[in-house]
């Protein structure tokens, strides 16, 4: 990415972050003993274009689909088969077990005509559970895993939301994952490019 791409996807990344603020943020109460309702939200945009998706407002169908696919998140890269979004497998070169369980958020985000879908999917093993988010590749109704990243360990995902990047070299979009790790709200985002996440530029806050 050229210098002017990465100042522009600093630029969208900060625009994310007020965005989140001013939506989880508390009203701020003027003078005259009424409420502004749009404290700290830029003027012309509506609060609820910064809400991610949440449990309770992630499409089910979606979610339905997404309990039957296939990922990648054994230690040898072997693709383990979920069903109603669960699965367990052997760590490679141990006798220990793991189980995949499928987050209850998910989005989908298109990228000229490729349709990619987001979700989360948590790893219990020995030492704590992993939280990882996932890119899959939409393609004629099937699901294909494509790209990982790290959320954190021991962490609870509250949120996820994407937002498209334009004029910023191969940057495409940047997907932001809310979530809670002892007891603090953090944010992480990460970009997506060339249909793939790049964790060189993972950001979190």
């Amino acid at each position: 990415m050229n210098k002017k791409g990465i100042i522009a996807l600093v630029v969208i990344v900060v625009l994310i972050v007020v965005g989140l603020i001013a939506f989880g943020g508390e009203d701020t109460t003027v003078n005259n003993g009424g409420t502004d309702t749009t404290s700290n939200i830029p003027e012309g945009v509506d609060k609820s274009d910064y809400a991610p998706v949440t449990s309770e407002s992630t499409d089910t169908t979606l979610l339905g689909r997404l309990k039957k696919a296939s990922v990648g998140v054994t230690e040898d890269g072997r693709k383990v088969a979920l069903t109603n979004g669960t699965a367990s497998f052997t760590i490679d070169g141990t006798s220990d077990k793991a189980t995949v369980t499928l987050g209850n958020i998910a989005i989908e985000q298109t990228v000229g005509a490729r349709k990619d879908v987001i979700a989360t999917v948590g790893v219990a093993q020995t030492g704590g559970t992993y939280t990882y988010i996932v890119l899959f590749d939409d393609k004629s109704g099937a699901l294909t895993d494509k790209s990982y990243g790290l959320v954190g360990k021991g962490v609870t995902v509250t949120g996820v939301r994407s937002d498209a990047v334009t004029q910023s070299g191969d940057t495409e979009y940047v997907v932001t994952v809310s979530f809670t790790e002892g007891g603090a709200a953090k944010n992480k985002f990460f970009i997506v490019e060339k249909g793939a996440f790049n964790l060189a530029k993972t950001i979190e806050l």
